[in-house]
């Protein structure tokens, strides 16, 4: 199956759970899907023999503060047809919540912990979800854009 026809696919079995899809300049399809259907997109990805995503390679996030969203961005890979697909999912900025995906694919679970640590998602459901390189009581998320040092950051000399 060409790009093309997966973005076909795509936009066709899930028209209703995805907000847009784009081959981008770099030839990577990336979906955009509406976040009640996340979760429910993410498992027919894995399921479906046509798609058989059955890696999760990256989870990650981008904090867009002008827009007050956080995109959670996905790049899985299928074995069984070679190819890749990104999914992204915009929440809100003040409360970003989403279910977890751990339960599809096992690597989500330190990729969320991670994702949360630094951009403050919660991924409800998650196994063990809590920071794994702030401190457990930090109330701060150092990788969103307004992120301000309050002292915590030691800075080399």
């Amino acid at each position: 199956m060409t790009l093309d026809e997966l973005k076909a696919k795509i936009d066709t079995d899930f028209k209703d759970q995805v907000l847009a899809s784009a081959v981008s300049p770099q030839k990577e399809l990336i979906v955009t899907v509406k976040s009640e259907f996340y979760l429910s997109l993410c498992s027919q990805l894995r399921d479906q023999s046509e798609y058989s995503f059955q890696h999760l390679s990256c989870l990650t996030a981008v904090d867009y503060p002008k827009e007050n969203k956080i995109t959670l961005v996905d790049h899985l890979w299928s074995y069984a047809h070679s190819h890749q697909v990104t999914v992204k999912v915009d929440l809100p900025r003040d409360n970003p919540k989403i279910p977890t995906v751990e339960n599809i694919w096992k690597s989500a679970n330190w990729l969320e912990r991670e994702v949360y640590d630094l951009y403050g998602v919660t991924f409800e459901g998650h196994s063990d979800l809590r920071r794994i390189m702030m401190p457990e009581d930090y109330k701060k998320y150092p990788l969103r854009k307004d992120f301000s040092d309050d002292g915590f950051i030691i800075k080399p000399n």
